[in-house]
Formats: structure tokens, sequence, C-alpha cells
């Protein structure tokens, strides 16, 4: 006869209201570490996406005033991490979020050994984010692994990882080092220099050279810069004004005749053809040096200094080891302008943040102009690259491997013209981004490894090889993830085409948002927290900024196909106003910008229950967003043309009007 039973009793089982028990062969913390790997990569991005945004809003609080006490250290952190872990563990019923939280404190421990001058506040920011970004990069790749499509959409959705695993460490470096100064607590490298008039009396004076290079420059433009520089508060300088290339003898003469009339510490020298443009101009000055001159100061034909500009910089130069000093770029005449304005405080960010955390590591970029170089460094180096396009920041990467160090100092002693039309801006950063990629690539074997790298004698330290590596490479994946960008084309298209609907999961919206949201705040915070400027103005250079993405992007991929471009001078001459006219300056970011715009409308019309599509199309139309931002931005700076031009004008001798089409043409470098 057959034996009824009961149902078994598990040791521990847990009895049910209604009486019967409710079997586990494990108890419920022994069945978290026999976790799916699916839920245990989704409890793992839902906790650091949950810890970073805790710790933007906790580096928000550490920084923006208020009338509460700013509160940090490892309370916070803990509290922010503990809220992490219990609100991960509320969405997934899991207590994996247990092993995130002991192995964050264990990153933590070690950050605060590695990162000893970065706040508390600051480690766990940077150490939630890196967390954030990895473990959404695993996540994903398990995601298109398992979801339900056809081998062709799972194949394009993939092609992509490759590249995007290789990028991401230098996206996360140039990530530290832009918001490196909100992070830290104390700097090891003192900035002897506080304020103004700070600088001690000195017995000594070193001989200053100041190279003004021009070419094709309004001749009032350079005699004001001239008349500056004349009443320098420093008793022992020179000043060589190269004017090289410049046709016309109309911009050159009054210059030269200025020159004279300024005195024997002025000198003028016109070269009819000078190869290597603006380096190759500063390359012949050095020809022309005084020989007790020991210090060598570039400025920009439209600089005005200020009277102590040598004397606050000069006592650097006291200690034997230093190469350079450079100061920031800094504008003037934007107030009146909204376009202006907005490329002002986009310049702005920079010089602020990420050269502030270069100098931090001793390697600071020389940028062209307000900086005062040693003579002998110089010379060590091999003089200027007439190469390159960007052939400032190129120097520092040569100074600093013959051993000199250097001085970044935040503090404005002159300022420029910002340029006056789009297509001017937007070709200056076409030159910004391709040279530091040009920096990259003849360098390369200088960054890499002993066994690897050149023959040449180097004394770069491996922090300063990776900065300056990463100051082109950074720029250079811009290029690289463009290129991939027809392939997640052609998979939304294989999607369509088989009509896969996929489901997005909550936790891929949470990461998405965050990030989307996080980026804006970081955006806006160094601005608020470092330049104390208005929300108009940080919504003004996030425009502009956007304006100058597909610039920088085709700038990008030119380089990976070509080795140089011709040298574009901007242009400083008044701009004749053209009407719609102007909009030829940014004709492919409006075709793209309405593409994407109009595209991804008919998609959320024709689509109603798109899935993943759906994330695809909120992409495409914020990146549509920043394209249009550039003919909108072309449009502002149009307006102010237009305005300027119905001004009464007087009689200057500026020379003649220019507009794209008559100015200069480009020199070869």
């Amino acid at each position: 006869m057959r034996k009824e039973c009961g149902p078994s009793v598990v040791p521990g089982a847990a009895r049910r209201s209604d009486g019967t028990l409710a079997n586990h062969p494990r108890s419920p913390i022994a069945s978290e570490f026999t976790l799916p790997l699916g839920s245990l990569l989704t409890a793992q991005l839902l906790f650091f996406v949950l810890a970073f945004a805790g710790a933007v809003v906790l580096l928000v609080s550490h920084h923006v005033p208020s009338r509460n006490p700013r509160r940090g250290g490892w309370p916070a952190t803990l509290a922010i991490l503990g809220a992490a872990g219990l609100m991960t563990w509320l969405l997934t019923h899991r207590l994996a979020p247990v092993l995130f939280f002991g192995l964050s404190l264990f990153i933590l421990a070690l950050a605060r050994r590695r990162l000893p001058g970065f706040s508390a506040v600051g480690r766990l920011f940077l150490t939630t984010h890196v967390g954030m970004v990895v473990a959404f990069l695993v996540w994903g790749f398990w995601f298109l692994l398992t979801i339900p499509v056809s081998p062709l959409t799972r194949s394009l959705l993939l092609a992509g990882y490759p590249l995007l695993a290789v990028t991401l460490p230098s996206g996360l470096l140039q990530s530290v080092i832009d918001w490196e100064v909100l992070c830290r607590s104390a700097w090891r490298r003192s900035r002897k220099l506080s304020g103004r008039g700070s600088a001690k009396p000195r017995t000594r004076y070193p001989k200053v050279s100041l190279h003004v290079p021009a070419y094709a420059e309004p001749p009032d433009l350079v005699i004001a810069t001239l008349d500056a520089l004349a009443v320098l508060d420093y008793p022992n300088f020179e000043v060589l004004v190269i004017d090289n290339n410049t046709k016309d003898p109309s911009l050159w003469r009054p210059v030269e005749t200025h020159c004279w009339h300024l005195g024997p510490r002025f000198q003028f020298f016109h070269l009819d053809s000078c190869p290597g443009a603006k380096a190759g101009a500063l390359n012949f000055a050095l020809t022309q040096v005084a020989r007790d001159a020991e210090l060598i100061g570039v400025i920009d034909a439209d600089y005005l200094a200020d009277a102590d500009f040598i004397g606050e910089l000069v006592g650097y130069f006291d200690d034997p080891r230093i190469g350079f000093v450079q100061t920031p770029h800094d504008y003037r005449e934007w107030e009146k302008s909204p376009y202006l304005r907005m490329c002002y405080w986009e310049y702005r960010y920079f010089f602020a943040s990420t050269m502030i955390a270069l100098d931090e590591h001793d390697s600071s970029l020389t940028v062209g102009t307000m900086c005062l170089i040693r003579r002998q460094a110089l010379e060590d180096a091999g003089g200027w690259a007439e190469w390159c396009v960007t052939e400032d920041s190129e120097l520092a990467i040569r100074i600093h491997a013959c051993g000199y160090q250097s001085v970044y100092l935040p503090i404005t002693f002159g300022r420029g013209l910002i340029p006056q039309t789009f297509g001017g801006y937007t070709r200056q950063r076409f030159r910004w981004t391709y040279g530091p990629i040009q920096e990259l690539k003849h360098h390369i074997r200088l960054f890499l490894p002993k066994r690897w790298k050149t023959a040449a004698p180097s004394s770069l330290t491996p922090i300063q090889k990776v900065l300056h590596m990463n100051h082109g490479l950074d720029r250079l994946n811009v290029g690289l993830q463009f290129v991939v960008m027809p392939v997640y084309a052609a998979a939304a298209c294989s999607m369509l085409w088989h009509r896969e609907v996929i489901p997005v999961p909550g936790a891929l919206w949470l990461c998405s948002t965050v990030i989307l949201v996080g980026g804006w705040v970081m955006w806006w915070l160094p601005y608020r927290a470092l330049l104390r400027a208005s929300m108009q103005d940080v919504i003004g250079a996030f425009v502009a900024s956007k304006a100058l993405g597909h610039t920088i992007t085709m700038s990008a991929v030119k380089s990976l196909y070509t080795q140089r471009i011709r040298w574009h001078r901007t242009n400083k001459f008044p701009a004749l106003p053209l009407g719609l006219g102007v909009l030829a300056t940014a004709k492919v970011q409006l075709l793209l910008g309405v593409t994407l715009l109009f595209g991804g409308i008919g998609a959320l019309v024709l689509l109603p229950h798109p899935g993943l599509l759906l994330l695809l199309v909120i992409g495409g139309l914020y990146g549509s967003l920043g394209y249009l931002a550039a003919p909108a931005v072309a449009m502002l700076a149009e307006r102010d043309v237009a305005m300027e031009e119905s001004r009464p004008k007087t009689l200057t001798s500026a020379g003649p009007r220019q507009t794209e089409s008559t100015r200069p043409p480009a020199q070869t470098g």
C-alpha cells in the first residue's frame, strides 16, 4: 500500500499565515550569493547609479553657498552608500547591495591613500562615477547578449563595444581632470602668487624679449597692442614684431612706422615669405633676440597686456627648474553682445578647471599668448614646431621632456578679442582639436613605456606622459566614436525591418536619466562654484559648447586620415553682414539637426510602442538640439554684426572690411 506523506519540512522553514509551511532549501542570505548573473549586474548598476546621484547632490551642497553648514567626510559618505544600498534592496528585493556597499568602502579606503589631496566628498563622487560607468558598460553588454533580437541586430548593437571599451579609460581620465578642482581639498603645488601686487621687490631684472607675430592684421589693432606693451612696468625688455606673409603694405607699413616712433626697444620685421605660419614667425624671432635676453614672451596681436604682466611673473624664474609660466586666455568687449557673451563663458571653463588640474601634476600647457618662457628651455626643446597647428601646447611636451617644470597662474594679465563670426569661432576650434591629435601621433613613442619608447632621452614623469597623451587622445576618441555612429543607425533600421520591440528595463531608464541630469549639473556646478556665473551665462555657454560639437567631431575625424591641415588665423577685421547667407557656415549642422528632429518626431508618431528604439529616438532628438544650436548661434552672431554695421562709422586705418570670401588665405603649417 502506498504511504501518503505530508510536505517535507526543512529546518528553519517559515510558516505562512494559513498554517502551511514555506520550504526554502537555502536561507535567504545564502541564496543571494547564487544570484543569476543578470540580477546581480542589475543590482550592481542600480547601486552605483543611486550612489552617484547622491554623490552629485552632496558635491553640490559642498560647493554652493547656503545658510546650512557644509557637511562631508565619512559620515556623509556612509549615508550616501547606505541609502543607495537600501533603495537597491527595495527595488530588487535582493541582498546583493551589501556586497557593493562593502566593495565601495574598500575602494574608497584605497582612494584615500592614492588621492590624499582630495576631499571625502570628492573621492566619493569620483569613485561612484567610475563605478557607474563601468557597471553600465558591463550591464549593457549582458543586456545586448540576452535580448530576443535577430543575429543582425545583435551584431550591429555589439559592434561598437570594443571601441567603447578602448576609449573608456581616456574618457574617465578626462572627467577626473575636468572635475579635480571641485574634488580637491588641498593642493601639493602651492601658488606663490596669490594676488596682484604680491611680487617681492627685485634687485635683478632679467631681460625679457616679447614676440608679437602678425599676419594680415588690422593696423590699429596691432598698434594698440604695442602701446600697451610700451607702458609695461618693467625696466628691461624688448619687443619684436614679426609680420609674416602679409601682401598688402597698407596693413604692415603703419605698424612699422609706429614701432619707429616707440623707440629702439621696439623692432619691426616684415617677411614676404615665411614658411611655418605663426611657428615660423616665432622661430625667426628667436634668431633676432638680444644676446642678453633670458626670457621669451609671446603676445598675440590683439592682446592688451596689463602693465604688471612681466613684473608679477618674472619671480618664478628665480627657480632654474621653471621652463615656462602661463596665464589664462581672457577677452574684452564681450559684455554687451549676447553672442560674444556665450563664447566668453564657454572659453572660461577650460582655464578655471582643466588647466589648474594639469598644473597640479606639472603638466601645464602653453596656450600661445600671455606666457613667459625661459630662453634656454625653448632652445633646449628645439624651438617652435612648424609642422603643428597648435605649436603652443606642443612646445609644453618638449619642454617637460627636457626636465623643466612649469607654472600655470590663474590670474588674468591681458585680454584679446573673441572671433566676431560663428565661422571664425568654429575655425579656431577646428584647429584647437586637430592640433593635439597631431601632437599625439608625433610624440606617441615618447609617451610609451621604456621598452617601446623612442631612443631620444626624456625626463617626462609617468603622470606627465599620461596627461600629455590624453590631451590628444581625448579628442581623437571623438572621431573614433563618430565612425561607429552609422553602425548604430543600421541597428535601428534592423529593428524596424524585423519589427523588433525590445522592452526597456527600468534600470536602463534610471541610469540614462541620472547620466543626463548629472551631466547637466556637473556642467553648471563649475560655473557656479568657481566662476560665479549666472544661470543665463551657464546656459549660454552650454549652447555655445553644443554648437561646436559638429566642428570638433569633424576635426577629429579628419585627423584619422590626414597628417596636416592649413593654419588659419582668426580674422580680426570687422565682418560684413550676410543675412541668411550666414547659415552657410552651419549648413551641415542645420541639415543634420532638421533631419534628426523630424525623423525623431515621425518615429514617435508612427511607432506607438517602440521599446528600446524609443531610447534611441530620444537620443536622436537630444542630438538634434545640439546640431540646431550651431545655426542659432550663427544667426545670433550675425545679429551683432548687423547692429555693428548700422552704427555710425569713424575713419580709421584698420584697413578694408573682410568677409568669409575676402579674408587672407590660410598659411601652410
